[in-house]
């Protein structure tokens, strides 16, 4: 039977994003989106998956892991293996404890390896600001994160502190400094981890997730304060992304976080994994940057208008996810199908798709 950690290299080897463990269930890797059973993997005995999951933690993690997972908490940890980094959340099921494990190169890839767009790297010149990465959980914004976070490393002089929950890829300092903290290890929360990032001279504070109402709010405060802020969010449209971020809030605070996030916001990027045709998977986006039409809309609560704003804005570099799929389905790099497995507005895209004529749409089941 294989170890733990001759499972992961196999996921490694087959090009998997996740791994899965439950006890008394066969393993099974999530590769080009799909859940797949390893070759012979074998169940994990039920009471053996959590002494062999922690075994592969630092030393110096395992007791607090153990105390907090005993104590009824799910626990969230990363380590190295196989020259790649692992995300590990294990938790309680009616058939024993299972192991969710995320796959993450140990080197980030490239803005381009990605396909980031030119005009979301632009923000990384930027001075002060927030700017949000949102997508459906697995669709690849910490990827995205890290390639944005590596991009400011090669190019700017700055002070990068990222505060994460655990710490996925790790940074080598290169023009400019950084200083990974992660939540449980190095600060109690977010909360504080934030509060205190006020007082060690950051210029790029990067927070893995905007969590909560505290977060959120000390986010956009950090933002206003002169510091460039990137985050996450689970949201799959722009429009979406701002309505979240101004909902958190009691209805008496929203109109000073409108003002706020209009004068602060330097734009929101959303993104989809897709399987190619050819195998792999690819990116496809939808940005939306900071105008003054959009801080107007932001301002004035309209932000059912947004959709608006990208489509007349191609020339700043604004794109829907409409465009992004339309222009991948053309390409011939994803199928029909799959584009509008995650098109936000399938009807739309299919009438998109039915008038381009680079595009045969016939003996597709759509």
């Amino acid at each position: 039977m294989k170890t733990l950690s001759e499972y992961i290299k196999q996921g490694i080897d087959l090009g998997a994003t996740d791994i899965h463990f439950c006890e008394n269930e066969p393993v099974r890797a999530r590769i080009n989106t799909q859940m797949t059973p390893l070759d012979d993997g074998y169940p994990i005995r039920r009471g053996k998956l959590l002494e062999q999951v922690i075994a592969l933690c630092d030393e110096e993690e395992r007791e607090r892991l153990i105390a907090r997972f005993n104590s009824g908490n799910d626990i969230d940890f990363s380590f190295t293996i196989h020259a790649s980094r692992i995300r590990a959340n294990v938790f309680k099921t009616e058939k024993g404890v299972g192991a969710s494990l995320r796959i993450i190169p140990h080197t980030p890839l490239t803005a381009s390896q990605i396909g980031i767009p030119f005009a979301a790297l632009d923000v990384c010149k930027a001075s002060h600001g927030i700017f949000v990465i949102t997508g459906a959980s697995g669709s690849g914004k910490s990827t995205t994160l890290a390639a944005l976070v590596e991009q400011i490393n090669m190019s700017r002089k700055n002070h990068i502190i990222t505060i994460e929950d655990p710490i996925e890829y790790l940074f080598t300092s290169k023009l400019s400094m950084i200083s990974q903290r992660e939540v449980g290890r190095h600060s109690p929360s977010f909360y504080d981890a934030l509060r205190s990032a006020l007082r060690e001279d950051p210029d790029v504070i990067v927070l893995g997730e905007m969590r909560d109402l505290e977060s959120t709010r000390i986010a956009m405060e950090l933002a206003e304060t002169g510091h460039l802020v990137f985050t996450t969010l689970h949201t799959r449209t722009a429009a979406a992304t701002i309505d979240r971020i101004i909902g958190q809030f009691p209805a008496g605070d929203q109109p000073v976080i409108r003002s706020m996030l209009a004068d602060n916001l330097l734009g929101v990027m959303t993104q989809d994994l897709l399987v190619k045709k050819r195998g792999g998977v690819i990116a496809a986006f939808e940005l939306l940057l900071a105008s003054p039409a959009l801080r107007n809309l932001i301002r004035e609560g309209k932000t059912y208008q947004i959709s608006t704003i990208i489509q007349t804005s191609s020339k700043s570099g604004m794109f829907s996810k409409e465009d992004s799929l339309e222009r991948l389905v053309a390409a011939d790099t994803v199928s029909a199908e799959e584009a509008l497995r995650v098109a936000p507005d399938r009807e739309a895209l299919l009438a998109r798709l039915r008038s381009n004529p680079r595009i045969d749409l016939r003996n597709m089941y759509i």
